[in-house]
């Protein structure tokens, strides 16, 4: 299956719905905070596949300026949503906002946007100028 076949933009849309869906789920109990937990580990892996999801829509989109520009459009999403998620959290019935779970979903985007970079470089963008040089 051939990767710009994939609506990246639609599964990043069904993947950000349900990160809302699950902040949304009331606690019946407030988690202690610590530096160090599972939950920390849970952050990094949902945010990285969000980002992944982001960075190839923007990688495959039919605009230009998006396909040229993915890393800053992916960095700022990937900033931005994190953030608000963690500031809604703290809206909802027994749920905190912490900046450690904002910095272990940093940790995720950084993650993605790096793996995102090597497989553009070793993939996408050196597939892109075989196919023009063909």
């Amino acid at each position: 299956m051939k990767l710009e076949k994939i609506n990246f933009r639609f599964w990043s849309y069904v993947y950000g719905g349900l990160i809302l869906l699950l902040s949304s789920i009331p606690a019946s109990y407030l988690p202690r905070e610590e530096l160090f937990t599972i939950d920390k580990l849970f952050h990094v892996i949902e945010y990285f596949g969000f980002t992944l999801l982001v960075g190839f829509a923007h990688i495959y989109s039919v605009k230009r300026r998006h396909r040229m520009k993915w890393i800053p459009y992916t960095l700022r999403i990937g900033m931005i949503v994190p953030i608000l998620d963690e500031l809604y959290q703290g809206l909802i019935p027994g749920r905190i906002s912490s900046w450690l779970d904002v910095i272990a979903d940093l940790s995720g985007v950084t993650l993605a946007i790096v793996t995102l970079a090597f497989i553009y470089d070793k993939y996408i963008y050196r597939d892109n100028l075989n196919d023009q040089a063909a």
